[in-house]
């Protein structure tokens, strides 16, 4: 919550001019974002690119983010819209790239097991439907509330919930199939 305080207060100093403070907001943004833009996509390269222009974007028009939401919450909505916007103009999907892995341990052991279970779990997020992908990245991935996905994938609240659950359901069902339990 204090760093979502911290980024909107940024967020209000670029507002008011201080241009430093959009490198601030990439900093913290850009690999979540990235990621985010990825699962649409397909394509980390191209992720890359639109979130970068999608941080142009905030720093040429400077929108005014209203209380409702959150500045998180509307920065992944402009990044879904880059990434809706690419689709239709290319209509092609192209083979996603080997995922990030974070290594979180000296263990070597631990940290391959580490890796093939991110791979499987990757593996089977990408045999789910795109909007099942996209709410389970912005509910564990991204860590935002009901009320900010509502407000991303343009849904109400009952039909996130939903989504979520058949979501869960789906990547179990995979899970099992490949036998990690």
């Amino acid at each position: 919550m204090a760093k979502t305080k911290q980024v909107e207060t940024v967020y209000s100093r670029f507002f008011r001019g201080e241009t430093q403070a959009i490198a601030e907001i990439a900093q913290t943004y850009r690999l979540g974002l990235t990621l985010f833009i990825n699962g649409y996509v397909r394509d980390m390269e191209t992720a890359e690119d639109l979130a970068s222009e999608t941080f142009a974007t905030l720093l040429i028009k400077r929108p005014k983010i209203k209380n409702q939401s959150s500045f998180k919450t509307y920065l992944y909505s402009m990044g879904k819209n880059a990434a809706l916007g690419w689709l239709r103009k290319n209509k092609k999907r192209v083979d996603l790239e080997s995922v990030l892995v974070v290594n979180t341990t000296n263990n070597p052991e631990i940290t391959l097991i580490e890796e093939e279970q991110r791979k499987m779990i990757y593996s089977a997020l990408l045999q789910i439907k795109e909007e099942y992908r996209s709410v389970l990245f912005l509910r564990y991935y991204e860590d935002l509330k009901i009320e900010e996905i509502v407000f991303i994938i343009k849904k109400n609240k009952k039909q996130v919930y939903n989504l979520l659950q058949r979501a869960k359901s789906a990547l179990k069902e995979i899970l099992e199939k490949e036998g990690v339990v």
